[in-house]
C-alpha cells in the first residue's frame, strides 16, 4: 500500500512525517498543527513522499552497525585525541522504528500567534530557569526552552558531564510557571543542532537543516574518502566527527568497488611497482616502482594476466 505523507519541521530543527490525507488543500510552507508522542507543536510542511507503508512498518533504520568490526580495526590505528571523538556515547546512533503522526489542521492566525507569544515567552522562562539552576548549585549548562503550542508542558533542555538530580528544581519551576516541566539532557550534537550556526563550509549545520536523525559517524567514513585524520579538519562544532562525512560515502564505497586497493602489487612497464594512493573520482592510481619512481595511470588501463596486474603504457 503507497501512502502520501507530508515532511514536518518544527521546534526549528525537528523533522517528522505525517498523515495528511484527511487535511484538504494543504501545500508546502503551509504551517499545521501536529501531534507527536510529546504533544501538540506548530511546524511547517516541507515536501511530500510516497511510501510504500509494508515496506515502511517493517523497516528498522540502518545503523550501520554491520561494518563495526572493520570500524574498530581502523580505529585502532588512531590517535587518544580522535578516540575521545569517537567514543562519546552519543555519537553513536541507536535504531529506531519508523512512526507516522497526524497533521490536526491547518494552522489558523490565532495559533500563529499564540505560537509567537510561547517563543517570547520562552525566552523569559530561560533566563528564570537559568537563575534557579544557579540557587540550587547544580552542575550544569541550559542550552534551550521550548513552550509546547498549548502550554501542557514547558521544556528545558540542558546538557551536564554526570547524571544530575534535578528534582527539586522540577518542584520550583513547575510551582513558578504552572505547568508540567521536562528537563531534558541532552548530548553535545543535539546542543550544536539546538543553538546552531556554520560548518567549515559556510553552510548551515548539517544537523539542523536535515532530516533531524543523527547518522552514526565513523573514522572508516573519512578514511575511505582518504581525508587527513586531524581533528580540526573533520570535526564539527559539537566537537565530533562532522555529519557530512556519511552523505558521500557510500558513493566513495561504490566507485572504490571495483579498484585495486592501495598497496596491490602489479607490473609496470616490466618493473615491479605497487599501488600508493588512488583517486575513485577520476580512477586514477599512483604507483611506485621499486626503484622508487612515482607515476599516475589510469586505472582501466591495468590488464589482470594470469591473476597479475599488468600495465605497459606511457605513464604521465
Amino acid at each position: 500500500m503507497i501512502k502520501n505523507v507530508a515532511h514536518v519541521k518544527f521546534r526549528d530543527s525537528n523533522f517528522g512525517k505525517f498523515e495528511h490525507a484527511h487535511i484538504e488543500d494543504i501545500n508546502i510552507k503551509d504551517a499545521c498543527i501536529v501531534e507527536t508522542d510529546e504533544g501538540i507543536e506548530l511546524g511547517y510542511i516541507v515536501n511530500f513522499e510516497d511510501i510504500d507503508m509494508e515496506a515502511f512498518n517493517s523497516n528498522v533504520e540502518d545503523s550501520s552497525q554491520e561494518n563495526m568490526s572493520e570500524d574498530n580495526a581502523a580505529d585502532e590505528e588512531i590517535s587518544e585525541e580522535m578516540k575521545e571523538m569517537v567514543d562519546d556515547e552519543a555519537h553513536i546512533v541507536k535504531p529506531k522504528k519508523n512512526k507516522i503522526f497526524n497533521i490536526l489542521r491547518k494552522a489558523t492566525e490565532e495559533d500563529l500567534k499564540q505560537h509567537s507569544k510561547n517563543k517570547e515567552d520562552a525566552v523569559e522562562a530561560f533566563r528564570i530557569c537559568k537563575e534557579k539552576v544557579n540557587n540550587h548549585n547544580l552542575d550544569l549548562k541550559l542550552i534551550s526552552s521550548y513552550y509546547f503550542l498549548d502550554r501542557a508542558k514547558l521544556l528545558f533542555e540542558f546538557i551536564a558531564e554526570e547524571r544530575i538530580d534535578f528534582r527539586e528544581l522540577v518542584k520550583d519551576l513547575a510551582a513558578h510557571f504552572k505547568t508540567r516541566i521536562e528537563l531534558r539532557q541532552i548530548g553535545v550534537r543535539d546542543e550544536a543542532r539546538a543553538i546552531g550556526g556554520c560548518g567549515i563550509c559556510g553552510r548551515e549545520l548539517c544537523c539542523r537543516v536535515k532530516n533531524g536523525k543523527f547518522e552514526t559517524i565513523t573514522i572508516k567514513m573519512a578514511k575511505e574518502q582518504s581525508m587527513l585524520l586531524n581533528t580540526m579538519k573533520i570535526s564539527g562544532q559539537c566537537g565530533r566527527l562532522m555529519c557530512c562525512l556519511a552523505h558521500e560515502y557510500k558513493a566513495y564505497c561504490s566507485l572504490k568497488k571495483d579498484l585495486p586497493k592501495v598497496g596491490t602489487k602489479l607490473i609496470f612497464n616490466n618493473t615491479p611497482a605497487s599501488i600508493k594512493d588512488l583517486n575513485p573520482l577520476n580512477k586514477t592510481l599512483l604507483i611506485e616502482t621499486e626503484d622508487k619512481r612515482l607515476f599516475y595511470i589510469n586505472a582501466n588501463e591495468l590488464e589482470n594476466q594470469n591473476g597479475v596486474l599488468v600495465a605497459n603504457i606511457k605513464a604521465e
